[in-house]
């Protein structure tokens, strides 16, 4: 274990985003790059030794929103 995983509060995190979140200002579909901002957040907080799990619900997908 390194010295920057023993000052971590919280080892694990578990995001949930929703696919209207993803869509951004569009309104539908997925934002690229809306998802590469998150992508480069979640990349930064695993560079601190977090493990992060990611669910992405659609819901807006299967409905036709």
């Amino acid at each position: 274990m390194s010295s920057s995983e023993r000052l971590l509060v919280y080892p694990r995190m578990l995001i949930k985003l929703s696919g209207e979140a993803l869509a951004g200002e569009t309104g539908f579909g997925v934002d690229n790059d809306l998802l590469d901002q998150v992508s480069e957040q979640i990349n930064s907080v695993t560079s601190l030794g977090v493990q992060v799990g990611v669910v992405i619900r659609g819901g807006n997908f299967f409905r036709g929103a």
